[in-house]
């Protein structure tokens, strides 16, 4: 039986809401969906609950309706959770529940989110403990905004804006002078969230053209190479649009810059990884004025198979089908050699390969 708030009254579904605030703000904040385990996990580690008591307020809230259900596949029994739109529309902007999006989902989301929680729980928290910052929903928040982060930050003209903003404020926090192609992309992300925004609310403001994105696309189009196009134009958008999330720069040392990546559909290639982190560093270098900058790259996996597979195909010997015969680099070189990275920074990027081994944790597969 599928269990929905259209019975309940407005004053029991208000008491619901503001009984469970705080755990309903959490999922909300943090995808608006989450597994079961998950939310009992992350929420037990964010309050004094233990898991226990938890698992009873997950279950009032389905069984009111707050909470729906979705099954992530036919193979097993492990169900997505997922706000419903009455307890989501408390925190938007909205008239009525049904101006709440409803959300579109795909296998490679529902991936995506379970490594994203995942994140939070195993590295995030850890990492905030380690600072002695008090754990909370907005303190994560504040500390991922603080260190630059995207990884709530979907790709849209929205969160685009926002993350030109978090990266040119951690830049400044660690001594990093922004170039002129930063701040154009940057003139031309704030640009078209103007230009979104207006159409969303219907002003019929016609905006001038902006002759920054002209002159850029005007520039990029001269290009005929995909490769070249991407060395000298690749930007944050591109970053996030491909799945990598920006972790921030070292404390110890500003010219390392931290990144992640998901592996959750297990289809990342060794060519698509090594080409996407070499137009990443380009960027940095154009975006920082800065050859010395170094990528410390996490990649994080279903299961150790993946991580012992990873780890050998970067490190087989490459082939060149040009010239039809092996050559001196290992893959990893190869693939860089190509973009144009010089010798002397191909070990500018180093990956680590994690299992995360979210079967054994979750009983959830693809």
């Amino acid at each position: 039986m599928r269990h929905t708030t259209h019975n309940l009254p407005l004053e029991q579904k208000e008491a619901l809401f503001h009984k469970h605030k705080e755990l309903i703000f959490m999922i909300y904040s943090f995808g608006g969906y989450m597994l079961r385990k998950q939310i009992r996990r992350l929420y037990h580690l964010l309050s004094i609950k233990s898991e226990q008591d938890i698992e009873f307020d997950i279950a009032e809230l389905i069984c009111s309706g707050f909470l729906l259900q979705k099954s992530i596949n036919k193979d097993t029994r492990t169900q997505m959770l997922y706000l419903s739109k009455f307890p989501k529309s408390k925190f938007q902007d909205v008239k009525s529940t049904g101006d709440v999006a409803a959300i579109n989902w795909s296998n490679q989301k529902i991936f995506e989110q379970i490594f994203k929680t995942d994140y939070l729980i195993e590295v995030i928290i850890p990492t905030m403990k380690q600072l002695n910052f008090e754990i909370s929903t907005d303190n994560i928040l504040v500390y991922l905004a603080w260190t630059g982060s995207n990884l709530l930050l979907n790709s849209n003209q929205t969160n685009n804006a926002e993350f030109y903003q978090r990266f040119y404020l951690v830049c400044n926090g660690a001594n990093h002078k922004v170039s002129y192609d930063f701040a154009r992309d940057k003139e031309i992300a704030d640009y078209e969230l103007q230009k979104f925004q207006s159409n969303q609310l219907q002003h019929n403001i016609d905006l001038p053209e902006c002759r920054t994105k002209v002159q850029r696309d005007t520039e990029r189009d001269s290009y005929n190479s995909d490769i070249e196009k991407n060395k000298y134009f690749y930007s944050l958008n591109n970053l996030s649009g491909h799945n990598f999330i920006f972790e921030g720069f070292d404390r110890t040392n500003p010219n390392i810059i931290n990144l992640c990546y998901f592996d959750s559909m297990n289809s990342i290639q060794t060519k698509k990884l090594y080409q996407n982190l070499s137009y990443i560093l380009l960027m940095m270098q154009r975006y920082l004025n800065n050859t010395n900058l170094e990528l410390q790259v996490t990649v994080y996996t279903w299961d150790a198979d993946r991580v012992e597979h990873l780890q050998e195909e970067e490190c087989k010997k490459a082939y060149d089908f040009y010239r039809q015969e092996w050559v001196e680099e290992n893959k990893k070189n190869k693939i860089m050699k190509d973009i144009g990275i010089l010798p002397s920074n191909w070990d500018n990027i180093q990956t680590t390969y994690i299992n995360e081994d979210i079967y054994t944790k979750y009983n959830v597969h693809l």
